[in-house]
């Protein structure tokens, strides 16, 4: 690197975790082993959601096969600072031998973001980057990503709904018929933040001829979007295995613990990227179609304050047709109308880097970057839950009576 021994951006006082509207504050440390000319020493901050994927075509004639491939990008904001010369100088600065640093700040917008996300198809990114201008050479450059988390408060009330649902299979075979195996499952709510655990509910009858198991997964959905087309990807994480259920036999699942590890926070917000949860309960059948089915949760950012709890009753509809707004949840207003003075002051979030690992953050045009361009985001993690059991049903108030509760038949 001749003359330039560092040049490196380096958050103050270590933060790396930022919500909108907040200021990103840090310093670029320039330390050279001479004098050096430049024309300028600039820094920008920027805020972008992109999505690319491919996919083969026919062209139905001898030419075979072709790919085709789409983009999109939204840019949520682009910022600038001159730390050192001038954009339009000639060249003659001087950046003397030794240490430098040169202080920035950025203020994040207060609404129209998303939460930071790395995806196999796309991205949600927010990054420094300095470039070193000099006369007559290439330039130099050093990136750093910074992780932003957009508040989904799971205190509220519609979070705070249980979900249920049920099921029935009735299992074939040539001209003989089984009883019928059945399922009903709920949660003791609706939102969660990484590192709690979902509490499940659940009812397993087997009247059938064969032996099943009953299984609990939290399912992610990723949904991208371009060109008028969308592409979705389904990951698995924590599973939950019960005991066999023999023939003829019922057992129940009484708060059975499924854990929350570093994901990502459901996306909600985003117009190019879409980011769900579920947990599906399934029971495995052998030699038939599973039975599952799915609980929409909400993966939120601001931990469950236990004062604010209140266990909800679920009311099923007896039977009547599910209004359509009530099988998913409602999206959260944007941003920029949460009052963030009505959020009660809580003690420092702790964070964890994101269970997918790590993503290198170096573009096309990043030539020349100095240092470790490598990026995991952080999530608000819940490193101390401890699941509390709902309250007596003398505590349970009897006009909140809501859910979201939906059931099908399959036979």
């Amino acid at each position: 690197m001749g003359k330039l021994r560092v040049f490196e951006i380096v958050f103050d006082n270590g933060k790396s975790v930022y919500n909108p509207s907040e200021l990103v504050n840090g310093k670029c440390i320039v330390d050279l082993r001479g004098d050096m000319k430049m024309k300028t020493l600039r820094i920008l901050m920027r805020g972008v959601a992109k999505v690319h994927w491919t996919e083969s075509r026919s062209t139905g004639n001898r030419l075979g096969a072709y790919t085709e491939h789409y983009n999109a990008e939204i840019e949520y904001f682009l910022k600038r600072q001159v730390l050192f010369g001038s954009e339009t100088g000639d060249g003659r600065e001087v950046l003397t031998e030794g240490r430098h640093e040169f202080h920035f700040s950025f203020q994040l917008p207060s609404g129209g973001i998303s939460t930071s996300f790395e995806g196999k198809y796309g991205s949600i990114r927010y990054w420094l980057k300095a470039e070193m201008e000099k006369p007559w050479t290439f330039n130099h450059k050093a990136k750093k990503a910074f992780t932003v988390i957009c508040p989904i408060d799971i205190n509220r009330s519609e979070y705070l709904v249980p979900v249920e649902n049920n099921m029935e299979k009735v299992l074939c075979c040539w001209c003989c018929t089984s009883g019928p195996i059945s399922l009903y499952a709920r949660t003791d709510r609706k939102g969660y933040c990484p590192g709690e655990s979902i509490a499940i509910t659940a009812d397993f009858e087997n009247l059938s001829s064969r032996t099943i198991i009953p299984h609990a997964t939290l399912h992610q959905t990723q949904t991208f979007l371009a060109g008028g087309k969308s592409r979705t990807r389904h990951s698995k994480y924590t599973i939950v295995t019960g005991l066999a259920i023999q023939p003829g036999r019922t057992t129940s699942w009484d708060a059975q613990l499924l854990k929350i590890p570093a994901v990502t926070p459901s996306i909600i917000n985003c117009c190019l990227i879409r980011v769900d949860y579920a947990v599906r309960i399934s029971l495995q059948i052998p030699g038939a179609y599973n039975l599952s089915m799915d609980l929409p949760v909400l993966i939120g950012t601001v931990p469950l304050r236990p004062a604010n709890y209140r266990h909800m009753t679920p009311v099923l509809e007896n039977g009547n047709e599910i209004p359509e707004s009530l099988m998913y949840y409602q999206p959260a207003p944007p941003y920029s109308e949460i009052d963030m003075a009505s959020i009660p002051v809580e003690p420092p979030p702790t964070y964890a880097e994101c269970v997918e690992g790590s993503v290198d953050i170096a573009d096309e045009d990043d030539d020349n970057i100095i240092g470790d361009t490598r990026f995991t985001p952080m999530y608000a993690y819940v490193h101390s839950y401890h699941h509390q059991p709902p309250p007596a049903y003398s505590e349970v108030d009897p006009q909140s009576r809501q859910l979201y509760s939906y059931s099908s038949e399959i036979s």
